[in-house]
C-alpha cells in the first residue's frame, strides 16, 4: 500500500510552451517520501529533471510518468494485523470521498453499461415495443460469471452488492495479493474497470469507496489536493467535509444483494466486511450515489 507520510512539490528550471496558447509557463513535479521531507524533495528533483530530458527529446511526460506517481490522499486511519504491519487504511480521495484500502482483502467494482433512455426506445416502449433493460436484466451477465466462480470452489464466499453504477464484489473466505498475476486475472475475468486493475498493482492495494459521489448529493466536488498547502486550507477542506457529510447521510453508497457460498471469514475479514457494510449503509434502502 503506498501513501507515503511526506509530499514536496519541486518546480523545474526549464520554461516550455502552453500546447493550447503557446505562453511559456514553468512546471513541477511531486516527490514523496516515507523518511522525511527532504527525501521527498530530492526525489522531486529527479522527477523534474527526467521530465526536462524527455521533453527535450520532443516526448510527452504523461506518456512514460502514468502510474510512477503514488496516490496523493490523506491517511485517516489505519489498522494493524498482529504482526504490527498495516492491512487496511482509509483514505480522503481527490474528490472528497473517504476510500478503504485493504492490501490483502479483495474487492471488485464491476461498472454496467446503462439503460438507454434514447427517443426510439421511448416510443417503442409507448407503443408497446420491447422495454428497456431492466437492472436484473442488466446485472445478469456479471452475476453469472461471479455465481460460476463461487461454484467452483466450495470454500468461495463473495458478498455481492449494488453500486450506483454497477455491482461490487468482497472476497471473503481467503486473502488475495493485488499484485498476484491469479488475482489480476480474476478481477479481468469478472468485468473489473482496466485502469482500477492497473491501480490496484501499482498502489499495492485494494480500493472500496465508503461514501457518495459528491455532485451525486447535490455538492461539488473538493477542489484543493492532498497535501494541504497550509492550515488555512487544511481547516477549508474540514469545513468542506462537515458540510459534505451532512449532504450524504441520506444516501448509500451501496447494497447488499446477497451473500453467495461460504459465510466463513477470519478476524481481518470480518472487520472490514463490519466496516465497510456500516460505512456505506449497506443495508439502509437509501438511494444510491
Amino acid at each position: 500500500m503506498k501513501f507515503p507520510r511526506y509530499w514536496a512539490k519541486v518546480e523545474s528550471d526549464l520554461t516550455v510552451h502552453n500546447p493550447g496558447t503557446g505562453a511559456p509557463m514553468k512546471f513541477s513535479c511531486w516527490g514523496w517520501s516515507d523518511v522525511s521531507r527532504p527525501e521527498a524533495e530530492e526525489k522531486g528533483r529527479g522527477r523534474a529533471k527526467a521530465v526536462e530530458e524527455k521533453l527535450r527529446q520532443g516526448q510527452r511526460p504523461d506518456r512514460y510518468l502514468y502510474g510512477d506517481q503514488p496516490m496523493r490522499e490523506e491517511v485517516q486511519e489505519e489498522w494493524k494485523n498482529a504482526e504490527g504491519a498495516v492491512y487496511a487504511a482509509v483514505t480522503l480521495n481527490a474528490y472528497g470521498c473517504q476510500v478503504l484500502n485493504t492490501t490483502n482483502i479483495m474487492f471488485v467494482d464491476v461498472d454496467l453499461p446503462e439503460a438507454s433512455k434514447s427517443l426510439a426506445q421511448s416510443l417503442k416502449r409507448l407503443f408497446g415495443g420491447a422495454p428497456s433493460p431492466s437492472q436484473g436484466d442488466r446485472e445478469r451477465p456479471a452475476m453469472e460469471k461471479i455465481e460460476a466462480m463461487v461454484q467452483m470452489d466450495p470454500k468461495c464466499g463473495v458478498r455481492v452488492y449494488r453500486t450506483r453504477a454497477g455491482l461490487r464484489y468482497l472476497l471473503t473466505h481467503s486473502h488475495a495479493k493485488p499484485s498476484d498475476q491469479a488475482t489480476l486475472k480474476a478481477m479481468e475475468v469478472l468485468g473489473a474497470d482496466p485502469l482500477y486493475v492497473k491501480l490496484c498493482r501499482m498502489q499495492e492495494c485494494f480500493r472500496a469507496r465508503l461514501t457518495p459521489k459528491p455532485w451525486r448529493c447535490g455538492v461539488s466536488a473538493l477542489n484543493v489536493r492532498y497535501p494541504w498547502a497550509e492550515k488555512r486550507v487544511e481547516q477549508m477542506v474540514r469545513n468542506w467535509c462537515d458540510s459534505y457529510r451532512r449532504k450524504a447521510d441520506r444516501y448509500a453508497t451501496c447494497a447488499l444483494v446477497n451473500h453467495l457460498g461460504s459465510t466463513n471469514m477470519d478476524a481481518e475479514i470480518a472487520r472490514v466486511v463490519e466496516y465497510h457494510d456500516r460505512l456505506t449503509k449497506a443495508g439502509s434502502g437509501l438511494e444510491l450515489a
